[in-house]
């Protein structure tokens, strides 16, 4: 399997991705921008958002899942596969793809990124900057277009919002589980000193008992030999 190269693309890719500029080109891939529709887990309104010039960026706090639609709309001839990823550079923040790493032979719209941030800080994204990449590969053969849900997709449906509906169990969510134990633990604890010497008088009282159980269960054995 072959992937193409800068030249190659620049041959191929006028035909394939709308709103194509050659100065994206980047070696061997192309980048794809953010597009104006993104959906947020820790959203309140629990819908999708729209990206417009007064609200141009995507913020993706730590722990939270998103799903990201781009810009252009790409289209793969039946002889070739495409494969698609995240930009280093957001990477290593810790945003990780989460959602299918290629894209079939025929499909035709626009790609829906699913991207988790593991990260510990937020991440921020403005719309029309890239992000992502995609590299084209030859197949030894043409194949059958793709006919899937996906085919024609132009925005983020809501079958997909709903598929990340839910609470997570994300380390952002766990650690603040963590610290609202840690709270309850500390009002438990001031709660208890007031009883303190209550406390320690039961806990006496219940090791004299035990002692005392202890030297009679003694004494009768060796009593009885």
């Amino acid at each position: 399997m072959a992937f193409l190269s800068k030249k190659e693309l620049a041959q191929l890719l006028p035909s394939c991705i709308d709103k194509f500029e050659s100065e994206r080109i980047a070696e061997a891939a192309y980048e794809l921008c953010l597009g104006n529709e993104v959906y947020l887990t820790d959203s309140t309104s629990g819908k999708k958002e729209l990206l417009d010039e007064k609200n141009s960026q995507v913020v993706i706090k730590s722990g939270q899942f998103a799903l990201l639609l781009t810009q252009e709309n790409v289209k793969i001839p039946l002889d070739k596969i495409a494969f698609i990823s995240i930009k280093f550079s957001q990477k290593i923040k810790g945003l990780v793809n989460i959602s299918g790493f290629h894209v079939d032979p025929g499909f035709d719209g626009k790609i829906i990124f699913s991207v988790y941030n593991a990260g510990p800080t937020t991440i921020i994204l403005d719309k029309g900057k890239p992000y992502f990449m995609i590299w084209f590969s030859e197949l030894s053969s043409q194949a059958n277009p793709y006919a899937g849900k996906h085919q024609k997709q132009k925005t983020i449906s809501a079958e997909q919002i709903s598929q990340l509906n839910g609470t997570l169990a994300s380390p952002n969510s766990l650690l603040k589980q963590i610290q609202d134990l840690e709270k309850k633990v500390d009002i438990k604890v001031e709660e208890l000193k007031g009883k303190k010497d209550y406390n320690k008088w039961v806990l006496q009282a219940i090791i004299a008992v035990l002692l005392g159980l202890f030297v009679k269960q003694w004494m009768d054995k060796n009593l009885a030999r």
